[in-house]
């Protein structure tokens, strides 16, 4: 109750929380967005206003042009009607002409020289010298497209000047000659322009640094270009399909276009207009840069009004979500403390229910033990007796029991109460020594495949559970694959220290992940009715950590499952296998005298005359107080065979210990289905230990091997068996 009137507060602190939260978002955000509207139009205001500003100066700088390529026309006519009818070597001789020619070059800044070329290409008379020195320029191109056909006012192309050594331009014309415009070629007149007049001119007209102008023949080569050029001496070229020419082909006469400058790479606004009927364009450029500038200054001047009033909303919007927070926070804290309250006391019942199950699974587990050994003993006693056309039946019923044995095996692994004989043994070579039982328990149409280091592997576990946890994995594997596949048992260092890992992968259907969390839970399957108890890989897991060690699993649905084993390395190597037994001429067994110590009455039945048909001399008691009263009387018993649990509050391991401190030449075997304690910590020092249920021949053979075995000296025990 009290979790749940925690939670509809916390619900209506967090309904608080969004709303602040939304309110701060829009005090912040709003404001915001009326600045970038803000500064969208101051932008798109700017460009304009660049255009605007780029248009009108293009204009001006048109006007200028024209007027100086129209006064420079006027110039070459001039000259043009002072030498009609006047012949070559009149010309070249001509002081007066050179005189008239160098007073129209000082009248006009803008002409560099003004001169006078015959047909051959050789300079006749200039303004700059006199007599001329037959300067040859018959080799430039507007020479010789005059020279071809009659071009008009002729715009040159940019080059170095022989007088001046800088690089600049040429206006020409033809001569009239003699029978008008049809008349032959009779040499040009023409003059270089000045490029300081127009860096004279543009240097008074711009104002920032960022602005440049470019003369430009419609075929891309600069004639003139302010500031100047990097490098006067190389002439610059256009590129074509991009920035002037790529404009011109739209808009012809004039227009405006966003390129990068051909001379430093610079981001610039050009706005350009055709100059007349001439094919020469003026080009007017300004940085973006100058630009953005103008654009950040006027967004400074908007935010210095703006920024108070939205940093002052948001601070207050601040405050508010900040301290609901903070309360949120406190009481979101406080419930969680409520419900992890809850979870542990949730975990605690369901830890002591898991305890009670487990209780409840040994018990009923070692009762059933009982039950399989007084069943497999009179079984294995009848089957001596039945003829063979009865046996088929006797197997049968052995196989059921087998099974039986084993699911009560598993229920021992689940309740942690399995009696385990841990000895120390190659990982790699215990698996292989498994490999004909693991091929024949799948199908043919799974591959079994091995990755086995070559490196030895100790651990010491029970080879008996390793084998049996293995085998598992292997048939889940198979189950897994309905269609075939392929399982791969690898063994290798593990990458956690010290320790070998075995890992199991199959290529199966894989586990969803609510599936996979669950998958080591006892009792759990995704296997039909009567295809699984749902205890194998909780027997596996614990064997794992029974082990000391850690069993995962990591899977995903179609891609298949791997399960892997972690087992702490062992620093004792496995133990040699024991030498073959030499010949000896046989001779006949004294019979074995055993004490049996049992408290069910079917398990003692079964036992005594098994192992009376064994050849054993049996003497019996029904419990620990019972067996002690006997070996007070007698000791004469080559060894007792006890249970664990037994009444009158002496249990198997108490007589075990019992018999050690009084006679320790005695052996002692402890036949049990489970202990509370560790049965192979309590093996080691105090007793043998076989596991129920057995049948009676293996119940003989254990007892004649450990007969077999050296026995104990000591004085007590030396005496004992001179008495005997």
């Amino acid at each position: 109750m009290p979790s749940r009137k925690l939670e509809s507060l916390a619900a209506g602190r967090t309904g608080s929380l969004r709303l602040l939260r939304l309110l701060l978002v829009v005090s912040v955000a709003l404001p915001l967005v009326l600045f970038a509207g803000i500064g969208w139009r101051e932008h798109r205001d700017s460009w304009a206003e660049v255009e605007r500003n780029s248009r009108k100066t293009a204009l001006l700088l048109h006007e200028h042009v024209l007027k100086v390529f129209d006064t420079m026309a006027m110039t070459l006519d001039r000259v043009d009607e002072r030498t009609r009818g006047m012949g070559w070597p009149e010309i070249a001789g001509s002081e007066p002409l050179h005189r008239y020619l160098k007073t129209l070059n000082e009248d006009l800044n803008q002409i560099g020289v003004l001169a006078i070329t015959d047909p051959q290409g050789l300079i006749r008379n200039a303004s700059n010298v006199f007599p001329a020195r037959n300067a040859y320029i018959g080799g430039r191109a507007y020479f010789r497209t005059q020279q071809e056909a009659d071009a008009g006012l002729l715009i040159g192309e940019s080059m170095v000047s022989k007088a001046t050594g800088r690089r600049s331009f040429s206006l020409s014309r033809r001569r009239t000659a003699t029978g008008g415009p049809d008349g032959a070629f009779d040499g040009i007149i023409h003059a270089t322009v000045d490029p300081d007049y127009f860096a004279s001119f543009y240097h008074r007209v711009l104002t920032d640094r960022g602005e440049a102008v470019t003369l430009v023949r419609g075929d891309g080569q600069v004639l003139v270009r302010y500031p100047m050029i990097r490098d006067e001496n190389q002439a610059l070229t256009l590129p074509p399909n991009r920035g002037l020419l790529l404009a011109i082909q739209t808009r012809p006469d004039e227009g405006v276009f966003l390129n990068t400058s051909y001379n430093d790479g610079a981001e610039r606004f050009y706005a350009y207009k055709k100059v007349g009927a001439f094919p020469v364009y003026v080009v007017y450029a300004v940085d973006a840069s100058l630009v953005a500038g103008m654009w950040w200054r006027n967004m400074a001047l908007d935010a210095a009004f703006v920024a108070p009033a939205t940093l002052a909303l948001a601070l207050i919007a601040w405050l508010a979500y900040a301290r609901a927070r903070s309360e949120a926070q406190t009481l979101r804290l406080w419930a969680e403390e409520v419900r992890n309250r809850q979870r542990l006391e949730e975990a605690l019942r369901q830890s002591q229910k898991m305890e009670a199950l487990g209780q409840l699974t040994g018990g009923v587990a070692h009762d059933f033990n009982n039950l399989l050994t007084a069943a497999l003993t009179n079984l294995h006693l009848l089957g001596r007796h039945l003829p063979e056309e009865a046996k088929r039946f006797l197997n049968g019923a052995n196989t059921a029991l087998e099974r039986a044995e084993k699911l009560t095996r598993q229920l021992l692994s689940f309740s942690r109460q399995d009696a385990i004989n841990p000895a120390v043994v190659d990982l790699g070579d215990s698996l292989h020594r498994m490999g004909d039982l693991l091929e024949r328990s799948i199908r043919a149409d799974i591959a079994l495949e091995w990755d086995v280091a070559p490196v030895p592997l100790p651990i010491a576990v029970d080879t008996v559970q390793l084998e049996l946890a293995t085998l598992n994995l292997v048939l889940n594997a198979r189950d897994a694959m309905p269609g075939g596949g392929r399982i791969r048992l690898s063994v290798r260092p593990s990458p956690v220290a010290g320790h070998a890992r075995l890992e199991v992968a199959d290529t199966g259907t894989g586990m969803p992940p609510e599936v996979q969390a669950r998958a080591f839970d006892p009792f759990f399957t995704t296997k039909g009715v009567g295809k699984g108890t749902g205890l194998g890989l909780s027997m596996v897991y614990g064997f794992a950590r029974q082990s000391g060690g850690n069993a995962t699993i990591e899977s995903r649905p179609g891609e298949g499952t791997r399960v892997r084993i972690d087992l702490p390395l062992s620093p004792e190597a496995p133990a040699a296998p024991p030498p073959a037994l030499s010949e000896r001429p046989a001779e006949a067994p004294k019979p074995l005298r055993v004490l049996v110590v049992e408290d069910n009455a079917l398990v003692l039945m079964a036992t005594v005359e098994g192992l009376t048909q064994e050849g054993f001399i049996v003497e019996t008691a029904d419990h620990g107080v019972a067996a002690l009263e006997v070996l007070e009387q007698d000791q004469a018993f080559d060894i007792v065979v006890s249970d664990v649990v037994m009444p009158h509050g002496v249990s198997g391991i108490d007589l075990a210990r019992r018999i050690k401190e009084r006679w320790p030449h005695l052996r002692v075997l402890l036949a049990s289905g489970y202990s509370p304690e560790s049965l192979a910590t309590m093996g080691a020092d105090t007793a043998a230990v076989l596991a129920k249920p057995f049948r009676p021949d293996q119940l003989a053979a254990r007892i004649r091997s450990i007969v077999a075995s050296p026995a104990p000296t000591s004085p007590k025990a030396a005496a004992v068996r001179s008495e005997r």
